[in-house]
Formats: structure tokens, sequence, C-alpha cells
């Protein structure tokens, strides 16, 4: 008995030793100041359309319209990168999305601003894909719902941190001297990453993939993401990424500006903060969950949790506390739900396909987040109440595909 209580120590001991390998904790490095330098510009943008740029939310979310769909796409390109040439390279591409995104904050000239966001939006489907794929190949499997929360809270702290420092700053000098200062720190983390970043063994292809030839195909590899689009799980992934993220796009875009109107842009960043800080914790109670009792039933729980929030927004949206109560809870839920995908992607994946599933999916956000965040800025002109119960809407639909997965699984 006590040899089988040593060797079980000792094979627990092994399974943590490699989760916390070097590129482990490389990768929540890198995800944290990430989130420190992009959170906040995300955050706050909505804020400096209104305020600097003196424009509506409408013209906010059309400009950032095109760069999240460019993600989309992007992410299909990274997620077949990562596959053929190794993860490390499609991450270094992403990076490069957070040098520049903080330049937003330095001009009031529309078309840099568009260039900006364009480029970063590109540069976030490759950092999404490489990601969540070397996230997936370097940790074992019975130990993945940890390990992301932990990757997710990294990139959740670090927003938060981004969001409180931002909030302060700007309110105390201006957007621009925040903006140099994310732009310097990006670029130090990406040498950085350069030289530190372990580069991990790519996964053999199956016989189909390695007679495929030629950069475009290779880029591109359309017919492996047809492949997967069509498997029924797939399908159910793709609707349980397109429909909560509807939802995250129309509070991205509405939250802070209704927040500032009330408050001011101190309060709205504090506000980014706190509700960063509480999906720390959900995310890492979510992540302990999957690795215990699956990620099905988290999935359901999160999903109808975060519809009825949605609806709370819609109906006590003229309330401070209200909004930052519903609002802190919903990213929660919402970023809970976010922490249980990589292990969708894992189960429903083989593993010369992780970055072709992580693509694929990453697709389905950028599509719900764009559908949400434009539709968002063109409703709130007939009501507030509008958007959110769209939202809502488009919730109940995602809560009715996770009740099916959770059966699927009974």
């Amino acid at each position: 008995m006590e040899d089988c209580q040593d060797n079980g120590r000792s094979s627990s001991d092994l399974i943590v030793k490699r989760m916390w390998s070097r590129g482990f904790i490389f990768l929540c490095a890198i995800v944290f100041v990430v989130g420190l330098v992009t959170g906040p510009v995300q955050m706050l943008f909505p804020v400096y359309a209104e305020t600097i740029l003196k424009e509506t939310a409408l013209f906010a979310a059309l400009l950032r319209a095109l760069p999240i769909g460019l993600g989309g796409i992007s992410a299909l390109i990274g997620g077949t990168l990562s596959d053929r040439f190794g993860r490390k390279p499609a991450i270094l591409i992403g990076m490069t999305g957070a040098v520049v995104v903080g330049g937003l904050f330095t001009t009031e000239t529309p078309l840099f601003i568009w260039g900006i966001l364009c480029y970063e939006g590109i540069a976030s489907g490759f950092k999404t894909a490489g990601g969540q794929t070397y996230l997936i190949s370097v940790v074992p499997s019975n130990r993945l719902g940890v390990a992301t929360g932990l990757y997710f809270i990294n990139m959740t702290v670090g927003s938060a941190v981004g969001s409180a420092i931002a909030g302060e700053v700007i309110d105390r000098i201006d957007y621009g001297v925040f903006g140099i200062g994310a732009v310097v720190l990006a670029g130090v983390l990406f040498i950085g990453a350069c030289f530190f970043l372990p580069r991990l063994a790519r996964q053999p292809s199956s016989n189909s993939q390695r007679k495929q030839g030629g950069i475009w195909k290779s880029t591109l590899n359309i017919g492996a993401y047809i492949d997967l689009s069509r498997r029924r799980n797939m399908k159910l992934l793709i609707g349980l990424r397109v429909f909560p993220t509807y939802y995250w796009g129309s509070v991205n875009l509405l939250m802070p500006i209704l927040i500032a109107r009330i408050a001011g842009v101190k309060a709205t960043g504090y506000y980014g903060a706190v509700s960063l800080l509480f999906a720390f914790g959900c995310q890492l109670a979510v992540g302990r969950i999957c690795d215990a009792i699956g990620h099905r039933t988290p999935a359901l729980m999160a999903n109808a949790l975060v519809t009825l929030l949605a609806f709370g927004v819609a109906f006590f949206h003229d309330s401070l506390i209200a909004l930052e109560v519903f609002g802190i809870l919903g990213a929660g839920a919402a970023w809970g739900l976010s922490t249980t995908i990589p292990r969708f992607i894992n189960e429903f994946t083989e593993a010369h396909e992780k970055g072709h599933g992580v693509g694929l999916t990453h697709l389905a956000w950028s599509t719900g987040f764009l559908l949400g965040y434009v539709a968002s800025g063109f409703l709130i002109n007939f009501s507030v109440h509008v958007p959110f119960i769209v939202a809502g809407i488009f919730l109940i639909f995602s809560t009715a595909i996770a009740y099916k997965l959770f059966n699927d699984s009974n």
C-alpha cells in the first residue's frame, strides 16, 4: 500500500512538473502583459471615441468592426500555421498587435486609428490560435481545466490592472501618456518572448495533410476547416461561441459608455478592473470544476447565469449600482464559459487539428463579437433596453446548445 501511495505521489508530482513547465509559465507571463496593454485600450476606446474624437457609439462600433472580422479570418490562418510550423511563430506574430495598439491613444486621425485597429485585429487572431494551441500542447489533458483557468486568469488580471492604471493615468494626465507607455512595455515583452519562450515540437499530420503542397494550401487549408465545421459537435461548439459572444460584444461597447456617462472615465477604469478581477475567481473555480466533473455542466450553468444577467442590465441600466453589479457578475459568468472552450476543442479534435479547432472557434467568437458590437451601436439609438434584450435572446439560444451538449454526455 505504501508503494502504491508513493507511486501515486510521484505520478502527481510529475503531472505538476509538466503543467508548470517553463513554456507554460512564460505563456502565462505573455498573456498577462498583453492583457495589461490591450485590455484597457479595448475597454476605453468607446469612451475615447465619444469624449476625445467627439463621435457616437455607432462610429466606435463601425471603426472596430472590420478589425474584429479580420481577427476571425486571421485566426484560421494562424491555426493552420500553428499546426504546420509550430505554436511559437503564431504567438510572436500575434504579439506584434499588442506592440502597436497603444498608439491608438496617441492620435486623433481616423485613418491612423483604423489602421492600428486593423493590424491589431489581424494579429489577435494569430495570438489566440497560437496561444491556445500552445496551451493545449504544453499541459497534460487531465490538468487542462486548471491550466486554462490560469491562462485566462493571467489575461484577465493583466486587463484588470491595466484598466485601473489607465483610468488613473488618463484622469490625471491624458490618453497619450498611457498609449506611449503601452507601446514600450509591449515592445520589451516581444523581445523577451523571442528569446525565452520555448519552441514546442509539432504534432504529426495525417497522410492527406502531408500530401498538401504550396504556400496557399499551407496557409489557408480551407478543406480542413470545412471538414471540421461539418461535424455535429463542432457545429454545436460554433454556436456556443457565436451566441454568447454577441452579448460580450454588446457589453464591451455599451458598459464603458453608460458608466462613463454616469460617473466618468476614472470610474469606468475601476469598473473594468473589478469586473475582470471577479472574473479571475470565476475562471479558477470553473477550471477546477472542469477537471473534477467535466466541462459540460459548467458550460450550461454559466450560459444560464449570463442570460439572466443580460436581461437584468436591460431593465436596470439607469442605476450605476445595478450596471456595476450585473456587469461584474456577467463578466465572471462569460469568462467562466470561455474557460470551458479549450476542453471542448481538445475533446472534439485530433492531435494534428488543435490549431484548426482554435482557429475555427475564434472565427465564431469574432463573428459573434462583431455582430454584438455593431448591432448594439445601432440599436442604442432607439433605446438602451433594446441591445441588451437582443443579447439576452441570443443567450437563450446558446443555453439551449449547452443543454444539448450536457444531455449528450449523459
